[in-house]
């Protein structure tokens, strides 16, 4: 078989789907690690966030590269959405008491978090890399108008974590399963 059949397949796309989520999750595991620094103080998260830009085009790299797999998890995930409602169609076998809320609500969770890494991208990345008026790392975050000074951005990062905590917990057990790390089969 070769690899278009296999990425093509339902098979193929749940293992890319698994594939990306993992390291997806990964990426975000480190993220979270380096935006603790927030905590620590103004000078740790400045220190921090400049020896990721000292890394330069590494970065580059890595940002394409999490692009490409947020786009490729995300077009998989609409494609066996689409394939699983039409299923659904023809089949009386559905049953809603078979899957769990998570399972029933990725396209939802994954729709509001996509929203959320533009908005982040858009905002947080710009300032970052492109715009920061004069501002430290910090105060971007803690302060300005794109960040955690602003109600509205905070409660939105609030509910966008707390989905995608949720889309989570479907997509890391979904993935054990598709990859025969857990499951039966």
């Amino acid at each position: 078989m070769s690899i278009i059949k296999l990425l093509t397949s339902s098979v193929g796309r749940k293992i890319l789907m698994a594939i990306t989520g993992l390291l997806l999750a990964f990426f975000m595991a480190f993220h979270l690690f380096g935006n603790l620094f927030l905590f620590v103080g103004p000078d740790e998260f400045n220190a921090y966030v400049e020896k990721l830009h000292s890394l330069g085009f590494l970065i580059r790299i890595a940002e394409f590269f999490l692009v490409l797999f947020v786009f490729s998890h995300a077009y998989s995930g609409i494609l066996l959405w689409i394939k699983n409602r039409k299923a659904k169609r023809v089949t009386s076998s559905y049953s809603k008491e078979n899957t769990s809320g998570a399972a029933r609500s990725a396209a939802f969770t994954g729709s509001i978090i996509f929203i959320f890494l533009i908005t982040h991208w858009s905002t947080f990345w710009y300032k970052f890399n492109v715009n920061l008026q004069g501002m430290t790392y910090y105060e971007v975050v803690t302060k300005s108008s794109v960040g955690f000074g602003s109600p509205i951005v905070s409660l939105f990062y609030i509910i966008a974590i707390a989905l995608l905590g949720y889309h989570l917990k479907h997509g890391i057990a979904s993935a054990g399963q598709t990859l025969g790390v857990v499951g039966t089969k």
